[in-house]
């Protein structure tokens, strides 16, 4: 659905999370490792000593001001996500800042389709299940560090084929490994939460990180552009990112090029669209004009404007 979360993450069950995780995590799809199992909570470590600008978090003033939780989180979330769209690379933002970012990824998927959306729409890549683990020790989240280990070592017993063929399948349907995984997961995660909240857990352990940034939005804006400006190969990333995007990013592009709309980012995928009678997957998206969906089906792909439904452009898909 389309920015379902105000902390833009895609919260459809089975759908593909945008905010860039997703698109990190297909690239392991034919790769599997498997994370390292992690018994005890070790609390992860910090720089030690001074925190380099390049190394600390940033959120606004605003949200660090606001009395709700989940504003500081979505703070977060928006500089990461503005620094993956600049092509940065995970390991040239901060751990901090990311295990913040996929902690609230792990909370966004099992709240919306389980823990079985999770394991799928993450690919189960092991740099985002560590980074996971190692914010939920940071923000002493225990029990659900338990329990998330629990549940992880019931992926590993399934073994790598078959969590390939779980993770390269429909989501939808008979599928036996999709409700194992919830079943064992879901209702402690839902008891957990009710006493071991992820979100107050993890604005309180931003609030506490030595050297977070508190800036105003012009200052984070002037922060992203400056650490832009020191990327030497900042186009050759954008030709490579372009190239290598996949079928529906390209042809959402292509519409919106066709309707003469500015793309801006893809919000979530929706595989349980209905379109001339089928089940379809539907990507929504905005535009400088708004939401807006593409379906690509029967040899064409068609934009939709999001409130209306009404088709705003159409080309051949082959």
């Amino acid at each position: 659905m389309p920015d379902a979360s105000r902390r833009r993450w895609g919260r459809s069950r089975g759908s593909v999370a945008v905010a860039f995780a997703a698109f990190a995590a297909t690239l392991v799809v034919l790769a599997i490792g498997r994370p390292a199992p992690v018994a005890l909570c070790e609390q992860a470590s910090q720089d030690a000593g001074e925190i380099s600008v390049d190394r600390s978090v940033f959120v606004s003033d605003v949200s660090f001001a606001s009395e709700t939780p989940e504003d500081i989180v979505s703070s977060n979330i928006t500089f990461v996500n503005a620094l993956f769209g600049e092509h940065f690379r995970e390991e040239e933002i901060a751990r901090d800042a990311l295990r913040s970012y996929y902690v609230d990824y792990y909370l966004a998927q099992v709240n919306n389709g389980g823990f079985s959306q999770f394991v799928w729409n993450s690919k189960w890549s092991p740099p985002l299940i560590g980074l996971v683990r190692e914010g939920l020790c940071a923000m002493k989240a225990v029990r659900h560090f338990k329990l998330f280990n629990e549940s992880a070592a019931l992926v590993d017993r399934m073994g790598p084929d078959r969590l390939r063929g779980y993770l390269l399948r429909d989501y939808w349907g008979t599928n036996p490994d999709r409700d194992a995984l919830d079943a064992a997961h879901d209702g402690r995660f839902a008891e957990l939460s009710s006493t071991e909240g992820l979100i107050a857990l993890n604005a309180a352990w931003l609030r506490s990180l030595p050297g977070l940034q508190v800036k105003t939005s012009e200052e984070i804006r002037a922060e992203i552009e400056r650490r832009v400006a020191t990327l030497p190969d900042r186009e050759e990333r954008k030709r490579a990112a372009l190239e290598n995007e996949p079928r529906y990013m390209k042809l959402v592009r292509a519409l919106c090029l066709k309707a003469g709309h500015t793309f801006s980012r893809i919000t979530a995928g929706d595989p349980g669209h209905q379109y001339n009678g089928k089940l379809v997957l539907a990507w929504h998206f905005i535009t400088d004009k708004g939401h807006h969906y593409m379906v690509d089906a029967e040899g064409r792909a068609v934009m939709f404007e999001g409130t209306t439904k009404k088709p705003v452009a159409e080309i051949v898909s082959p």
